[in-house]
């Protein structure tokens, strides 16, 4: 077996039933990749509707009953069987060359490398999901969706994307990623892929956190510092159709939390400069710089200053 799919998710039974159609047509060999799916909310009708159907791939449904995210993905690593380790979300879509665009980078590179590709936010074209989002839509280019029918939305609706923030946090080096400082930013589980023997010898995502992202920051700094290559695959970018986020205190906490396990962790200075990137769930102050510069996305300015004030560079491997 090459490739192990594994999708973690939880309470999001139609968005991971649209993600299992799209992953079954793919264009890599169906017998040479398999979907493990791990709801860590509470049980659905989802293993029931994989039954039904005649399976082109291998497919196996977990259950990790009231769990959290990091126990998920962590029981998809000791489920899987391939050879390269491919996460997904469960609110994803998965266009057609996916599966294939993961595995011939990680022939290209070998084995020690850790690659991650792009998300597409998708958004239905109406006035409310604009306003809800306009400081995400102020900084980015809409694009026009066409035959959404393929990616398991509504045939009669329109809908557009943008890109993925993180193509904007390359602008500065030329969409160069080797000269990338804090390339461990880059690695969300949401659309990464990592060698299975990398994962034997390093670890899996650690259970510490409480919430989502540090622990895939950690995980990719961790990689990082044991010989693993970081790189960016343009070819292998996924859908995602816009949900409504919550920017309140209890996230911001969670998340800070998180930081300073990290930072504690590691106890490294270089490290030491994310510290920044608190402010940006800090929901005091990202109302004030909204109403001051309505225009300035907070993430990619802390990110953008975080890059130039970096103390020292880290070895690109």
């Amino acid at each position: 077996m090459k490739c192990s799919i594994i999708i973690s998710y939880s309470h999001a039974y139609e968005s991971v039933v649209r993600l299992y159609q799209s992953l079954e047509n793919q264009s890599f060999p169906s017998s040479e990749y398999e979907l493990i799916f791990i709801n860590y909310g509470d049980k659905d009708g989802f293993p029931e509707y994989v039954a039904e159907r005649s399976q082109r791939t291998r497919v196996r449904c977990f259950l990790i009953q009231r769990g959290n995210v990091a126990q998920a993905k962590n029981l998809g690593l000791r489920k899987a069987v391939g050879d390269l380790a491919i996460f997904l979300n469960g609110d994803e879509i998965a266009p057609r060359d996916f599966v294939a665009g993961h595995y011939e980078t990680y022939e290209r590179f070998g084995c020690n490398v850790m690659q991650f590709g792009l998300t597409k936010q998708v958004f239905e074209d109406n006035d409310q999901v604009f306003f809800e989002n306009r400081e995400l839509l102020r900084n980015g280019i809409r694009y026009w969706l066409t035959a959404p029918e393929q990616y398991g939305l509504e045939k009669h609706k329109s809908y557009y994307y943008i890109k993925d923030i993180r193509l904007k946090m390359m602008e500065p080096y030329r969409y160069d990623f080797t000269k990338v400082k804090y390339k461990m930013i880059f690695t969300q589980t949401s659309n990464l892929s990592v060698p299975m023997e990398c994962v034997r010898r390093f670890g899996g995502i650690d259970e510490n956190y409480r919430g989502q992202e540090i622990e895939d920051w950690e995980f990719g700094y961790r990689m990082m510092k044991n010989g693993v290559q970081i790189v960016y695959n343009p070819n292998v970018a996924v859908f995602h159709l816009y949900e409504k986020e919550k920017f309140d205190i209890k996230r911001y906490t969670e998340w800070k939390n998180n930081l300073d396990v990290m930072l504690n962790k590691y106890n490294d200075n270089f490290l030491n400069e994310l510290t920044e990137f608190g402010s940006f769930f800090d929901p005091v102050r990202r109302e004030r710089l909204r109403k001051a510069e309505p225009s300035k996305n907070i993430w990619l300015e802390i990110y953008k200053h975080l890059e130039l004030s970096a103390r020292k560079p880290i070895q690109v491997y």
